[in-house]
């Protein structure tokens, strides 16, 4: 078992190898790119799954709560000194790492299996496999890192592989619009996140998360140092919020939909966007002590997204979209728990998520591929006859995300909504106890439309008649090389929740899982759940997803589009304010797009108009000045100099006549200039 904890740093090193060697020989791979990648992968996951058993087995980490700064193993060395400080760089494999390598590798293998199939015939099969390869290495490094430092590090490759992944088809103006997007939106939560780095490094003097666990609870006893971390700990957030496209930075996930659909499923499921949460997670020995108004943020922040989103989810009519939406408002729910104190009920949500939105990207796009590339529902129906394979993994997908009974998603939303409950934080104890508990009335609102927006895509692509009778006949079910994937991930989408369960523990007595308890115990967050609470919102929660199932039924299966139509012309401005997503875009249109545009012309205008007139001007006058100087020294200077010269020329010719060789002559020409310097003379007196 200590081969694989000291061993660890392969599971990051693998993956980044294949990447380079696909990129390296692209012209020799070329089809068969996706050969070295998924076989890498499947390494990479058996690695971790490895390094897992190894942690459980550790001695000194058997039995441990899920939150623990201890690793059970560390490699890290001297990377740079500043002063009398230095900055490490290293690997940790920790309880909650070693549960993070094996989801991630294990997706990201399912994804590039799946591509095999999916992405037969594309150009550029060697770059895609590439750059996968390297996104789920960074992922894999961010969530190893022992420090805030090199996690940044993984964290901007993550940003630049999502602009490769979403922007592959960049000869279509879509993909280069959303790459772009994308990039710049999470930006400006990353410049956010590296002021709050640095904020943090100048108050701890470490970055380390070791160092930052023993430093900080120090720290805060100081009101000034505490403000100061507070600060620091709010500008990571914003990081988070541009990573995990949270509001106001989730304009850019949506637009991800443009790239190819097992570009999506990673990004949505087991990277980029789960890089947002983990930090929040990952950086709790920071946020579980700065002042409570920090947590409260991220509590409102998360809570108003996972209903925002949700809400958007309800009216979209392209599969993907849906998905999109319902990742956003699911992110919402995990950053909702971190703020509540529902450490443990975030990072399982966060786990099991990743496997049935992985799952159900992935069936989104055998759905795709069967139906000939067509993505809008309203031209689909029927499908289960067609694609059973794939209506069934969907089905997984569907029961976990809508919280049915049995399924992952089921056990890690009741967690999220019992922290959403006994939500116990300092700052908001005095509040009214409605709004104390207006996460929680926000969480179950999600929990309903969540239900609804999947059974109505549900319903619309795989039961009714056909709507496309030419694109039903056509459809077929997905090759082998994108069924099994599918299958692969329906079992952890169905099971995995199962392990966060008391009846898990006592037939296993795997005390290390032990996600539920669930809550940190650090001051002023610590909060117990009676049964009869637990039972009680475990019923609201399962009563909400199944009024959210019947409706969405009822509205696609018994109402009749005309009588729909005519329920939606009564609640017309609502209808259109939700279909367009609440013009979030277009407000950013107007004032950051159109506003920097606008600014653009006019610096543009003024350097056209003012600075270039200027020079221009100047320009002009030298010309006139040296046009002038020219005349005046064609003119005045060489004229006087040439007058001077013909003086001295006619001068020389006057004495060249009087130079003659005659005496006489020498003898009368002094006599007149005697006579007549004696007159000159005397006329001057």
């Amino acid at each position: 078992m200590d081969f694989f904890l000291n061993t660890a740093w392969v599971i990051a090193a693998l993956p980044l190898a294949v990447s380079a060697l696909i990129a390296m020989f692209a012209g020799v791979l070329r089809d068969r790119a996706w050969v070295p990648g998924t076989l890498g992968m499947l390494i990479t996951f058996l690695w971790s799954v490895g390094v897992l058993a190894a942690v459980i087995a550790h001695p000194a980490h058997g039995g441990e709560v899920l939150y623990s700064t201890v690793p059970a193993w560390q490699a890290s060395f001297e990377w740079v000194s500043i002063g009398p400080y230095v900055l490490r760089m290293g690997f940790q494999v920790d309880n909650l790492t070693a549960l993070m390598l094996p989801m991630i590798s294990l997706v990201s293998f399912c994804v590039q299996y799946y591509s095999s199939a999916y992405m037969h015939g594309d150009k550029r099969i060697p770059r895609f496999y590439a750059a996968l390869n390297l996104f789920t290495a960074a992922m894999l490094v961010l969530v190893m890192a022992d420090n805030l430092f090199l996690l940044l590090v993984a964290w901007e490759i993550m940003g630049l592989c999502s602009y490769l992944l979403i922007g592959h088809w960049y000869e279509q103006a879509w993909p280069r619009y959303g790459q772009i997007k994308a990039f710049l939106t999470t930006r400006v939560g990353d410049i956010g996140m590296m002021v709050g780095i640095f904020i943090i490094f100048f108050a701890a003097r470490d970055l380390s998360w070791a160092g930052l666990a023993e430093k900080v609870p120090h720290l805060v006893q100081d009101p000034a140092m505490a403000s100061l971390l507070a600060l620091g700990a709010f500008l990571l957030f914003t990081g988070a919020i541009g990573k995990s496209a949270q509001f106001p930075l989730h304009t850019w996930l949506p637009d991800a939909m443009a790239g190819p659909t097992p570009g999506s499923a990673i990004i949505h499921a087991a990277t980029m966007v789960a890089a947002g949460v983990y930090l929040v997670g990952r950086a709790f020995m920071i946020y579980g002590h700065v002042p409570a108004w920090v947590l409260v943020v991220i509590t409102f922040v998360g809570a108003f997204t996972s209903l925002f989103a949700a809400s958007i989810a309800t009216l979209r009519w392209d599969i993907k979209e849906v998905l999109a939406y319902s990742t956003i408002s699911q992110l919402g729910y995990m950053i909702m728990a971190m703020g509540l104190g529902g450490w443990a009920a975030g990072n399982f949500h966060l786990l099991t998520h990743a496997f049935f939105k992985a799952l159900l990207f992935l069936a989104a796009g055998s759905v795709i591929h069967a139906h000939h590339h067509n993505q809008l529902l309203h031209k689909m129906g029927g499908l289960r006859k067609k694609i059973p394979i794939t209506f069934w993994t969907w089905m997984v997908g569907y029961a976990a995300l809508a919280g049915l009974p049995g399924f992952s998603g089921f056990f890690s939303k009741d967690e999220l909504l019992l922290a959403a409950w006994g939500w116990h934080n300092p700052l908001v104890a005095t509040w009214p106890m409605w709004l104390q508990k207006l996460p929680f009335a926000m969480a179950l609102t999600t929990a309903f439309l969540t239900a609804y927006y999947m059974t109505r895509a549900t319903y619309l692509a795989f039961f009714g008649e056909p709507r496309d009778l030419h694109l039903y006949e056509q459809a077929h079910e997905s090759p082998r090389a994108m069924t099994i994937p599918l299958v692969i991930l329906a079992i952890p989408a169905a099971l995995y929740g199962w392990l966060g369960t008391p009846l898990f523990y006592h037939f296993t007595h795997a005390d290390w899982m032990l996600f539920i308890p669930n809550f940190l115990h650090l001051p002023g967050l610590e909060h117990h759940v009676e049964f009869s609470t637990e039972l009680m919102v475990t019923g609201m929660a399962t009563a909400a997803a199944l009024i959210g199932i019947f409706l969405g039924w009822y509205l696609y299966a018994a109402v009749r589009p005309e009588t729909r139509a005519a329920w939606i012309a009564r609640l017309r401005p609502v209808y259109t304010l939700i279909r367009n997503k609440y013009y979030v875009d277009e407000f950013y249109d107007l004032i950051a797009v159109r506003t920097t545009q606008a600014v653009s012309q006019a610096i543009a205008w003024f350097d056209l108009y003012v600075v270039d007139g200027l020079v221009n001007l100047a320009g002009t006058l030298s010309v006139y000045a040296s046009e002038a100087a020219a005349w005046f020294d064609k003119h005045v200077v060489d004229a006087l100099v040439n007058m001077w010269a013909d003086i001295a020329r006619g001068l020389g010719a006057a004495f060249r006549r009087l130079s003659t060789g005659y005496v006489q002559q020498y003898m009368f020409t002094f006599l007149v200039m005697l006579v007549a310097s004696v007159v000159l003379v005397q006329v001057i007196r």
